[in-house]
C-alpha cells in the first residue's frame, strides 16, 4: 500500500453557494414544467440547506 496523506479540503465561500443555488433556480425556471419546478425547488431548498447544516457551524460563531 502507499503511504497518501488526506489533505484537507478548503471550504467554498458562501457567495460560490448562493451562485450555484440561484444559476440552479434560474435553470428550472427557464427548462422545467410546473411540477418539476416545484419539486426541483423543493429539492435545491433540501440539498443545500443539509450542506449549510453539514459545514459544522459550531459553538464558535457564539
Amino acid at each position: 500500500m502507499s503511504d497518501t496523506t488526506q489533505t484537507e479540503s478548503t471550504a467554498l465561500g458562501s457567495g460560490v453557494y448562493i451562485t450555484a443555488f440561484i444559476i440552479l433556480f434560474i435553470i428550472l425556471a427557464v427548462f422545467a414544467d410546473l411540477f418539476i419546478f416545484i419539486l426541483g425547488t423543493i429539492g435545491l431548498v433540501v440539498t443545500f440547506a443539509a450542506l449549510t447544516e453539514s459545514k459544522g457551524h459550531g459553538a464558535d460563531h457564539h
